[in-house]
């Protein structure tokens, strides 16, 4: 996993990268045709959720206020992550790292930016490099120590559009977007988009093929057409994932398969007092559910074990 450091230099980076205004739609507009996997986080709803502003905006706020270079950073900008940002999507298409895509939508302060970010060009221009496309800033961030690097740029007055692909940030400058494919739209409609977190996959041929070398999967993985998964967060967290298959036989396997996970579930709690009081209340408000072709699973975790477990992070 990537260290603190490296995340938030990477959000800061992408501050950067912000350009000049335009009208158009939401960042759902800008999701690639061959997207295979979509994560979608309402940042506004998460951090206005009982638990975030118990838990999460104070040690925020805390870390924000104790580095001045990141102060300094955000005050050029005249962005406030807190307040401005309102939603992220990340979509992907096949298992490497070379066509993923982040959209970023919130309230920016577009004159700041902009003249922060041509400053900064100025400053690190071996970095940092501002050309045109569809009319339009596009900028590029070179990483050098991991030779890797970024597009980015204003699809809209409101959406901030990042990806290592040139195609898909200069595609969403010029408005050359269009539907989802198929596959997805199915999974994305299954989902309760008003969820804080969300995600939808398909299930593609190379995924069947790996789940079909399980002994525990093989069975209905080539009947597999999407997974997906959603995280509410208010007082408490409800966990809810669901499966679409071709048919109900496989449904009702893979429904299966899920139940015998029950006493291995308990198991782990009986032998690890950290994870009991976490497996005792998965346990009590599982909920898992055959409807024809389709499996929902379910289950919350409680204020209190939430409280438990953020109490056990080392600084907390």
């Amino acid at each position: 996993m990537p260290s603190t450091r490296k995340v938030v230099s990477a959000l800061l980076g992408l501050a950067f990268v912000l350009s000049a205004p335009a009208r158009g739609a939401g960042p759902g507009k800008y999701i690639p045709a061959d997207a295979e996997q979509l994560l979608h986080i309402n940042v506004r709803q998460l951090l206005d959720s009982k638990l975030a502003q118990k838990f999460a905006r104070p040690p925020i706020e805390q870390a924000v206020k104790n580095n001045k270079e990141v102060q300094q950073v955000l005050t050029a900008l005249g962005l406030d992550p807190l307040k401005d940002l309102s939603t992220i999507t990340i979509s992907n298409s096949g298992q490497g790292g070379d066509k993923v895509q982040a959209a970023l939508s919130g309230k920016f302060s577009l004159d700041k930016i902009q003249a922060t970010a041509e400053k900064f060009a100025e400053d690190k221009k071996d970095k940092f490099k501002i050309s045109k496309s569809g009319g339009k800033p596009l900028y590029e961030v070179t990483q050098q120590q991991q030779d890797k690097t970024f597009y980015a740029g204003f699809a809209d007055e409101g959406t901030l559009i990042v990806s290592p692909s040139r195609d898909y940030v200069t595609d969403a400058l010029a408005g050359k977007t269009s539907k989802i494919n198929k596959e997805l739209a199915n999974a994305v409609a299954a989902v309760d988009t008003k969820q804080t977190i969300w995600a939808a996959t398909v299930v593609t041929e190379a995924v069947k093929k790996q789940l079909g070398n399980q002994e525990q999967t093989a069975k209905f993985a080539k009947k597999l057409k999407s997974v997906t998964s959603g995280i509410n967060v208010t007082d408490e967290v409800a966990v809810a994932v669901k499966v679409q298959t071709t048919d109900a036989q496989a449904a009702g396997e893979i429904s299966e398969f899920a139940n015998q996970l029950k006493p291995i579930l308990q198991f782990a709690g009986q032998t690890n007092e950290e994870l009991k009081p976490f497996i005792d209340e998965v346990i009590k408000t599982l909920e898992i559910k055959t409807v024809k072709a389709d499996v929902s699973i379910k289950f919350q975790l409680s204020q209190d074990v939430v409280e438990k477990a953020i109490k056990k992070i080392p600084g907390q």
